[in-house]
């Protein structure tokens, strides 16, 4: 049951075998400890509740409205401007205890950062300058209540969130996506203070695409594994925080 859990590509004998391997599996483990439940490890009652609950739940996700709240920010753990912004970085990447993942956010940043900002370099006039103040944050609520995190003081657990987001009617046929959902790994959540404009809420993320268009998912979730594109993105943009399961065998 484990090897077969573990396999990349799934041929539907291979999904029928695996479920009846789990079947196997739980009717041995019944067999092996029921000696020691006065009830056999029956338990009616709690499987009532448990589906009366599922329906419940899903009920309620579909029927009541989510209110959107403010952004609101945790504390901060970085400040610089944009004069000093590589120095800062470089001083930051050099630090031991950094988590490689906000060190690999914090080297690609600032490529995107000007890909991102060309826009409001284009429109300045030839006397404007840009006055930036960045700050770097550990987690931030948006705005349906759910909290993306990037730091590694999570009930003193490593933690970089990933997501969910719904991409644009003119950008949906340039990715695979689920659904015109594409997913990515949040490195950093920044708020950019400019002279000009309103502040930027923004994230620095990695993206993820599917391990194989032949066999994109597994019990309908999707597979998938990192690449090596980075974008930031407003944090408006992000529809939800997923959980992916590593595979132990594999980098991604």
């Amino acid at each position: 049951m484990y090897l077969l859990s573990r396999k990349k590509n799934y041929e539907e004998s291979d999904v029928t075998l695996l479920q009846e391997s789990i079947n196997e599996w739980t009717k041995l483990f019944i067999e092996l400890f029921k000696e020691h439940s006065k009830s056999e490890l029956q338990f009616p009652k709690l499987h009532s509740w448990i589906r009366c609950k599922a329906i419940i739940t899903e009920s309620s996700s579909k029927e009541i409205p989510k209110t959107p709240i403010a952004l609101k920010y945790s504390k901060k753990l970085y400040e610089f401007c944009i004069q000093n912004a590589e120095i800062y970085i470089q001083t930051r990447m050099n630090d031991p205890d950094l988590e490689k993942e906000m060190k690999l956010g914090f080297e690609k940043f600032l490529e995107c950062l000007d890909i991102y900002l060309e826009i409001y370099y284009q429109n300045l006039s030839e006397h404007e300058k840009i006055d930036m103040i960045f700050h770097i944050y550990g987690s931030v609520t948006l705005k349906f209540g759910s909290i993306m995190r990037v730091t590694n003081k999570f009930y003193k657990k490593l933690i970089f969130s990933n997501i969910a987001v719904e991409m644009n009617a003119d950008e949906i046929f340039e990715y695979i996506s689920d659904n015109g959902v594409c997913f990515a790994q949040v490195l950093l959540i920044t708020e950019i203070i400019m002279n000009y404009e309103e502040p930027m809420h923004l994230t620095f993320m990695q993206w993820y695409d599917f391990t194989s268009s032949v066999n994109p998912y597994l019990y309908e979730c999707p597979l998938l594994e990192k690449t090596n594109i980075f974008n930031l993105i407003e944090i408006e943009a992000i529809n939800d925080i997923i959980y992916i399961i590593p595979r132990f065998i594999d980098n991604n």
